[in-house]
């Protein structure tokens, strides 16, 4: 089997996104806000069995789902010049989707210029990889403007 692997519900809200042909592409900042929005969306579904499944070297897919939701956090708070502060880890692991929600939202309307916005896509990116196996759609890529996610991902998660 050659190719990305893309799952069925994520190339359908990819291909059912209106845009106007002549409008620009998405900037860095809507990519984020749609990346992480959809990522919400699918761990909003997830029963404690899942979140509590393995994801190494993180620990558990709770874990790593953690570490986005404090570097969403840590990336608002460098925007703002403001000091970075811990997000509390709750009972539930089922509130995570709600803590991802909350600190991307906060992290673009915080402005982030390109570079960071480019830099958190990737990085939330390369997680969902980990956390759900679908690879970086092509087009993807190229809206970002980074010929290969994964590294960028990896990149920005060395400096968490």
């Amino acid at each position: 089997m050659s190719g990305p692997r893309l799952g069925r519900r994520y190339a359908a809200a990819v291909e059912a996104e209106p845009r106007d042909r002549d409008a620009p592409p998405p900037g860095p900042t809507a990519l984020l806000r749609r990346e992480s929005r959809s990522l919400v969306q699918r761990l909003r579904l997830w029963t404690p069995a899942r979140y509590a499944a393995a994801a190494p070297p993180w620990g558990s897919r709770a874990d790593l789902v953690a570490h986005l939701v404090q570097a969403c956090a840590d990336a608002a708070a460098d925007s703002e010049a403001v000091p970075r502060r811990r997000v509390p880890r709750l009972d539930s692991d089922l509130a995570l989707a709600d803590q991802l929600a909350v600190t991307s939202d906060d992290l673009v309307r915080a402005g982030p210029g390109d570079d960071l916005a480019r830099a958190v896509t990737a990085h939330l990116l390369l997680h969902r990889l980990e956390l759900l196996g679908e690879d970086v759609p092509a087009s993807l890529a190229a809206g970002l403007g980074v010929p290969d996610v994964a590294a960028a991902g990896r990149d920005a998660c060395m400096g968490c």
